[in-house]
């Protein structure tokens, strides 16, 4: 990092370098949604449509908390969760690491809310986002 900083000196004075003050990071991901359990396939469809909204959204609160975890050099992400059948994306928004590990809700959905990650739902199933 310093080499980046370091440029040609000036004559006469020594350690001639731009001095870091601070650095942010940011991270891109994008990833399908897991479709429900093969074995609650044969639940009614209203139920089945249920399980996929719990489980995404734990999926991707779950996630986000393990990225900011694993990479304590990335402060952004982004996200995109796509719908396994359509490809749409169905959640997505930015987070900060700072928000990441200390807002708190009792569902993972409120949570992601209180993040700013947008998911839209009708009846227990996720809406295409723009």
């Amino acid at each position: 990092m310093s080499k980046s900083l370091a440029l040609t000196p000036r004559g006469g004075i020594p350690k001639d370098v731009l001095i870091l003050s601070k650095l942010s990071t940011s991270m891109r991901l994008e990833w399908q949604a897991r479709d429900i359990h093969a074995w609650d396939r044969d639940l009614p469809a209203g139920r089945r449509a249920e399980m996929f909204v719990e489980q995404s959204l734990s999926d991707t609160n779950a996630s986000i908390l393990r990225f900011f975890q694993t990479l304590p050099e990335i402060d952004v992400i982004e996200i995109r969760v796509l719908d396994p059948n359509s490809g749409v994306a169905i959640i997505a928004g930015t987070v900060t690491r700072d928000e990441a590990l200390t807002t708190s809700s009792p569902s993972p959905g409120m949570k992601l809310k209180k993040l700013g990650v947008d998911y839209r739902l009708r009846n227990w199933h996720f809406e295409p986002l723009a």
